[in-house]
C-alpha cells in the first residue's frame, strides 16, 4: 500500500527547550510520508528564545522540515499561514511541547473510513495538571462518537485539535483557522466543523501528550477566558438557532442561583433573550420543573453530575435540537 501524505502543522513559539522532542516525535512517524510546516512565531515583543535557528540548522539537513516566519500574531495566524503551504490531501497538527507516539498518524489514518472527514484521539497528560484540567480532560475523553461530540460542544472544547488528522480540503471549506471573535481558534474550528455537518470521530486509545504547566495558554485568560469562552458559545448558539427549519425556535433556559442570573443578561445582550428561565438545582429537585413542549432548552449545568441528574429527570430529550447543556 502506498503510505498516505500528510502535511502537519508545527506553530512554534519560544519553544526552544522542549522543540526538539516534539519535532522528533513527528519526523518519527511509520508508515506515512509527511512533511512537517513549522511556523516560527515571535512573542508579544518580538523576541524568539532560539527556535528559528535551531529549526534553520535542522530543516538544512532534514528535506521534510519547511520552516515560515510567523507574523506575531498568535496562535491561529500560525495556523493559518501553515494551512496556505498544505498541498497533502491530509493534515494533521502537534504542538511544540506536546509529546506523541510513532504509530500515531498511521493509526489515525487508518481509521479515516470514506465516510469520515477527520479522526482524533483520547488525550494523556504531561506534567501536572490542574484538578479542572482533570475534570475537563476526563469529560473531552468521555466523547469517543461524533454525535456525542457535536451534541456537547456548547460545554467546552470537545477534542483537542492537534490530536486529529484531516481532510485538508474539509478544513479550508469550514473556514481553516480564522476565529470569528476574541476566542481560542479550536473551539471556533470546531463550531464551524459540527455546524457545516462535517464528521468525526475519536479513537479510545490516547494517541497524544498534553503538556501542562502554569503559563500554558488555557490557563492565563485572555482568549481563554471565560467571557471569551461564553462569547463564542453565544455566537455558536445563535447561529445554531437561526439555522432551524422556520427560523429560531423559542429558547428556554435552566439554571440555578447566579449561573441563572449570568447566563439571562449574557443571553440578552447577544440578542438571544429566553422564552422563559427556570430555577432549577437537578441535585436538589429530582423532578424538572413544568417546561414549555415546543422549542430549545438551554441547561447551564457544567458539572458532569447535574448535567446526567437532568438527563434523569428530562427524558430522552434529543441533543442539541431539543436539550443543549452549556456551563
Amino acid at each position: 500500500m502506498t503510505a498516505p501524505e500528510i502535511d502537519v502543522l508545527f506553530p512554534v513559539r519560544q519553544a526552544r527547550t522542549s522543540l526538539p522532542e516534539a519535532l522528533g516525535d513527528i519526523l518519527a512517524q511509520r508508515e506515512v510520508t509527511l512533511r512537517v510546516l513549522a511556523v516560527v512565531d515571535l512573542g508579544p515583543a518580538g523576541e524568539d528564545d532560539g527556535s528559528r535557528a535551531w529549526l534553520e540548522a535542522r530543516a538544512r539537513e532534514e528535506p521534510r522540515l519547511i520552516v515560515l516566519p510567523g507574523e506575531g500574531r498568535g496562535a491561529a495566524a500560525a495556523l493559518q499561514l501553515a494551512l496556505e503551504q498544505v498541498r497533502a490531501p491530509l493534515l494533521s497538527h502537534m504542538e511544540a511541547d506536546d509529546r506523541c507516539p510513532p504509530e500515531r498518524l498511521a493509526r489515525l489514518h487508518a481509521a479515516l473510513t470514506p465516510q469520515l472527514d477527520g479522526v482524533t484521539s483520547r488525550v494523556e497528560f504531561l506534567g501536572e495538571p490542574s484538578p479542572g484540567m482533570q475534570r475537563y480532560l476526563a469529560w473531552q475523553n468521555s466523547l469517543l462518537s461524533g454525535a456525542r461530540m457535536a451534541a456537547e460542544r456548547f460545554l467546552e472544547i470537545p477534542a483537542l485539535h492537534q490530536t486529529g488528522l484531516y481532510r485538508s480540503e474539509v478544513v479550508r471549506a469550514v473556514g481553516g483557522y480564522v476565529p470569528r471573535g476574541p476566542w481560542p481558534v479550536d473551539i471556533d474550528f470546531w463550531f464551524r466543523w459540527f455546524a457545516h455537518e462535517r464528521a468525526v470521530t475519536k479513537l479510545a486509545e490516547p494517541l497524544y501528550a498534553w503538556r501542562q504547566h502554569s503559563e500554558q495558554s488555557t490557563r492565563s485568560g485572555g482568549a481563554h477566558g471565560r467571557a471569551s469562552l461564553r462569547a463564542a458559545k453565544l455566537h455558536a448558539l445563535a447561529e445554531h438557532l437561526r439555522a432551524r427549519d422556520g427560523g429560531p425556535p423559542p429558547l428556554h433556559l435552566l439554571a440555578h442561583g447566579r449561573a441563572l442570573k449570568r447566563w439571562r443578561k449574557a443571553l440578552t445582550d447577544a440578542g438571544l433573550a429566553p422564552d422563559t428561565q427556570h430555577e432549577w438545582h437537578p441535585l436538589e429537585s429530582a423532578r424538572a420543573p413544568s417546561l414549555p413542549t415546543e422549542g430549545v432548552l438551554l441547561a447551564v449545568y457544567g458539572m458532569a453530575d447535574q448535567r446526567a441528574a437532568a438527563r434523569a429527570a428530562l427524558g430522552a430529550l434529543p441533543e442539541p435540537q431539543r436539550l443543549i447543556f452549556t456551563g
